[in-house]
């Protein structure tokens, strides 16, 4: 037994661990690659944009200044009623959450996703960090981030199946090589849709689905498995998706048909002079744009992307290129100043909490 007058005996400490050169590199080559890509991005909308349409800043600039301060009064509103209608989908992948909640989350997120060089992880960590302290655990937060985010995908997946017709349209007048390769698009799109549909609700699909990847990826795995990490998002989010599904795509279809809303209206305030269906074909290609993630957000891409893909309808080329940058001006650079002041007021809020908590 020890006692005040003979002091426990002293381990001798252990060797420290080499420290491993990994979680820095990695992170250096993040940084690396988001500097690339912020580079190419503004490479991308300062040179090729223009080039691409024909049409100067000075001429966006002119026909800027007739865009009328209602449009865009009506612009900033309809994006904001598409983030309400998207906190349906959000409370529903973590039950309990508020709307107003939700939607402090998904601006905060978006703000520190679209800005950092390690956004993604840093704006989930923001979140997580956010939910705790409204009384939820860590696992519902990991279910709410997968699902959301599955959701998310899954929306980008199908909205090309419904605008087939106009992108078939569109691939028309490039060819016939190029209306096959948007039916096979959209052929490989709905399977990749309907075989996460099917895994996130059969363990059965999961397990066999994982087993298959692991025998065509195995040699790049490195040890994981694939088969497992599916069983297991499949046991994490089975009750969440079979208790919610129907909020999580109500809420999903809401928010795409709004952002669709949005893109039409800014193409109409800028005289673009475009059909709902040039629209709805352009509005495909931009969500599936979204999915590359080579730039920060998209910049510089979806741009370029969803410009291209509007000219192809003979767009007027001055109204398209500014419509565009109106929509993701509201879509994503809003996003920043907005979620800014957001985190900003819940970061008062909660010191605020915690000096009462103390008095």
């Amino acid at each position: 037994m020890l006692t005040a007058d003979r002091p426990a005996p002293v381990e001798p400490e252990a060797p420290e661990a080499p420290r491993e050169p990994e979680p820095s590199r990695a992170r250096g080559w993040s940084r690396l690659r988001y500097l690339v890509g912020a580079a190419v991005a503004v490479v991308l909308v300062l040179v090729v944009l223009p080039a691409l349409t024909g049409v100067g800043w000075a001429q966006l600039a002119t026909t800027a200044a007739q865009v009328s301060p209602v449009w865009l009064v009506a612009l900033v509103v309809l994006w904001i009623v598409g983030l309400l209608a998207h906190t349906i989908t959000l409370t529903a992948a973590l039950p309990g959450l508020t709307h107003r909640r939700a939607l402090t989350l998904s601006l905060t997120g978006s703000a520190v996703a679209n800005v950092l060089p390690l956004g993604g992880a840093a704006g989930i960590a923001l979140n997580h960090r956010m939910v705790r302290t409204w009384g939820h655990d860590g696992t519902s937060f990991g279910t709410y981030t997968v699902v959301s985010n599955v959701w998310d995908v899954l929306a980008k997946l199908v909205i090309p199946l419904v605008a087939l017709p106009s992108l078939l349209v569109a691939a028309t007048s490039l060819g016939a090589t190029a209306v096959h390769a948007a039916v096979a698009l959209v052929v490989v799109l709905a399977v990749m849709a309907a075989l996460v549909a099917v895994t996130l609700g059969s363990r059965r699909t999961a397990d066999r689905t994982g087993a298959l990847a692991d025998r065509l990826l195995g040699r790049w795995l490195r040890g994981r498995s694939c088969r497992q990490a599916l069983v297991d998002l499949q046991a994490a989010t089975r009750q969440v998706v079979r208790t919610g599904w129907p909020r999580l795509s109500l809420g999903m279809a809401l928010y795409s048909l709004l952002l669709f809303a949005l893109l039409a209206g800014c193409l109409t305030a800028t005289g673009a002079g475009l059909s709902l269906g040039a629209v709805a074909a352009g509005f495909a290609v931009e969500r599936l744009l979204t999915l590359a993630g080579l730039t920060p957000g998209g910049a510089g891409v979806v741009e370029v992307g969803l410009t291209s893909a509007l000219l192809a309808f003979s767009g007027a080329p001055a109204g398209v290129a500014l419509g565009v940058l109106l929509y993701r001006t509201i879509t994503f650079g809003l996003e920043i100043p907005v979620g800014g002041v957001t985190l900003a007021c819940w970061l008062w809020q909660r010191r605020r909490v915690e000096r009462m908590a103390v008095a």
